[in-house]
């Protein structure tokens, strides 16, 4: 009986550590409508991409900061922008076409990556760092490939066919 009792405690404990950390690791993002937006974010989107459709909007928490997500599209290019509540771009992740990435980088990823396709590419801006996210396919499977912005891989993992299925 005692061990019973001991198991069980152990075991709620274990689980409801699991839940926090999981709740904790995880930004937590809301969808919310444009009028839920601070003016100070939709000027400063409406400034800099006159010409783009806002998508969708979001909150999102990031390392216990608050910020204004917006999904668009411009043209072709898909844009997702962080904004602070003073409409500080934070963030902008752009689509881009494999002509755009850094010419030595396909070499590479191509001697990493046996039979290497890019199938789609994102450059990643954050304050002056710029980075380069790719969805690549080889005969081993699918990857995920980070560049900086010189072309060198700083990253790369295979993603297991759940993970890509979800993109």
């Amino acid at each position: 009986m005692k061990f019973t009792k001991v198991l069980f405690f152990s075991t709620s404990f274990t689980a409801g550590v699991f839940l926090i950390a999981g709740s904790l690791m995880f930004a937590q993002d809301k969808k919310i409508s444009e009028k839920e937006a601070p003016k100070a974010v939709l000027n400063s989107f409406h400034m800099t991409y006159p010409k783009a459709v806002i998508k969708g909007m979001s909150t999102e928490t990031e390392k216990g900061k608050a910020y204004f997500e917006i999904e668009s599209i411009d043209g072709n290019v898909k844009r997702d922008l962080l904004f602070t509540s003073a409409g500080k771009i934070a963030e902008i992740e752009e689509t881009i076409s494999t002509d755009g990435l850094p010419k030595v980088s396909i070499p590479m990823i191509e001697n990493k990556i046996p039979g290497a396709k890019v199938k789609s590419a994102e450059k990643v801006t954050r304050g002056s760092n710029v980075t380069y996210e790719l969805a690549v396919t080889g005969k081993k499977g699918k990857f995920e490939v980070v560049l900086n912005k010189e072309g060198k891989i700083i990253k790369s993992q295979k993603v297991s066919n759940k993970e890509s299925s979800e993109d």
